[in-house]
């Protein structure tokens, strides 16, 4: 049996979410289809962040376990992790600005726009799983189906370059 990495983990989730989100909108269902949206986009930011930058899940201590979150080093010997959206987009963003992305090409520059423009996710909460619903709009969860399809086709586009 083989082994896979986190990286591929984060990557089948992302496509799951993707498409459970996909039938529950085409069915509707706005509150949940939000929730799997985001957490699509969330799986494929920390898909990329760990191939391809800094962002790391090593073992926090010398031989220790892998850590349960990614997380991006500090100098100061300290560990920032990274959540849930919004805060994983702007901390993928401080990644990028860090100029620590290693992607080329289209992929990489076309990623780069997306992650530093404004975010449909901004207003996103993992906490709205435990809401009545009322307050997701139809627009939003248009806007995060878009962005969601974007991301990953730009995440399919980095794994093959």
């Amino acid at each position: 049996m083989s082994q896979t990495s986190k990286e591929d983990h984060y990557a089948d989730a992302a496509l799951r979410h993707h498409n459970d989100a996909v039938y529950l909108h085409d069915d509707g269902r706005l509150p949940n289809a939000d929730h799997h949206f985001g957490f699509a986009v969330e799986c494929a930011l920390k898909s990329l962040m760990l191939r391809y930058t800094r962002v790391s899940m090593d073992p926090l201590r010398p031989g220790g376990r892998p850590a349960g979150k990614p997380y991006i080093p500090q100098q100061n010997g300290k560990q920032k992790q990274i959540g849930h959206l919004p805060e994983a987009w702007s901390d993928t963003g401080d990644v990028i600005s860090d100029a620590t992305l290693l992607l080329h090409g289209r992929t990489g520059s076309a990623l780069a726009s997306i992650l530093t423009a404004s975010t449909p996710f901004s207003t996103w909460s993992v906490h709205d799983r435990y809401s009545d619903g009322s307050s997701i709009l139809e627009a939003d969860v248009r806007a995060r189906r878009a962005a969601s399809e974007l991301i990953l086709a730009l995440h399919e586009q980095a794994l093959i370059a």
